[in-house]
């Protein structure tokens, strides 16, 4: 978790990668994350579902090396463990996206999501947003 501590100058953003079996719905993002719709942050989370339903993009088919996909395209992802879980994904046939939250602007809920760093892994959904920085 990030701290900021005193006038900060730039904005953090995250980078993301999210891939599911099926269509990631808003439904199976919830569900993902565990939140239930009676908890009181499930209107954090329902929000950024819909923000990273606007910005994400799909990874094009027939890429070769995803690491310079990733580096050509602003995407941090450097953990080895995930770039191999991506390409398991992606050459299994799953629709991946990528795309970036920042906290420039974008709400409340983005901004705290720009400053954290978490990963879920699971058999048909994978969302990596491990890569935050300032």
């Amino acid at each position: 978790m990030k701290i900021s501590n005193g006038f900060v100058t730039n904005s953090s953003s995250t980078s993301f990668v999210i891939s599911s079996k099926n269509k990631v719905t808003k439904k199976t993002f919830i569900k993902a994350m565990g939140v239930e719709k009676q908890s009181l942050v499930f209107d954090m989370f329902e929000e950024l579902f819909n923000k990273v339903e606007n910005v994400k993009e799909e990874i094009p088919l027939g890429v070769k090396n995803l690491e310079k996909f990733f580096d050509e395209n602003g995407i941090r992802i450097h953990d080895s463990g995930d770039v191999d879980e991506i390409r398991k994904r992606y050459n299994a046939g799953e629709k991946v996206y990528y795309g970036r939250l920042s906290d420039g602007g974008d709400g409340d809920c983005v901004a705290f999501f720009s400053h954290e760093s978490f990963v879920i892994i699971e058999d048909d959904f994978y969302f990596n947003a491990r890569n935050s920085a300032y």
